[in-house]
C-alpha cells in the first residue's frame, strides 16, 4: 500500500458509508415558491417600516392622545406614551423580516 492511500485510513473490516453529495433538502430547479415567499416577507418588511416611519413623523397617531391639562396650567405636561414603546420593536423587527426574506430570495 501507499502511503496516502485512501484504504488505508478506514478499517477493512467495516463496510464503506456511501457519500451523500447533496444538501439535506436540496430539490434541482429555481425553487419558485420559496423565493416568492422571500419576496412576500421583503414587502411586508418594508410596510412595517413605513408604518414605523408614520407614526414617529405624526402622520399616523401613535396610541391615545394625552388628556387636556387642568385648568390655570399653563406648559402642558408631559405624559408618556405606552405605545411609544412599540415603535422600536416594529422598526427592529421589519428590518429583521427584510434580511430573512432577502436569504430566502438568495439562498431558498
Amino acid at each position: 500500500m501507499l502511503p496516502l492511500d485512501p484504504r488505508d485510513k478506514f478499517r477493512s473490516e467495516l463496510p464503506p458509508i456511501p457519500s451523500e453529495r447533496r444538501p439535506v433538502g436540496y430539490r434541482p430547479g429555481l425553487q419558485l415558491e420559496e423565493r416568492l415567499q422571500g419576496l412576500g416577507a421583503i414587502l411586508l418588511g418594508a410596510i412595517g417600516l413605513l408604518l414605523a416611519y408614520l407614526m414617529f413623523t405624526g402622520v399616523l397617531p401613535l396610541g391615545l392622545p394625552p388628556p387636556p391639562p387642568p385648568p390655570g396650567v399653563l406648559v402642558p405636561v408631559p405624559t408618556l406614551n405606552p405605545a411609544g414603546c412599540v415603535l422600536p420593536l416594529l422598526g427592529i423587527g421589519s428590518v429583521g423580516v427584510i434580511i430573512v426574506g432577502f436569504k430566502r430570495v438568495i439562498d431558498p
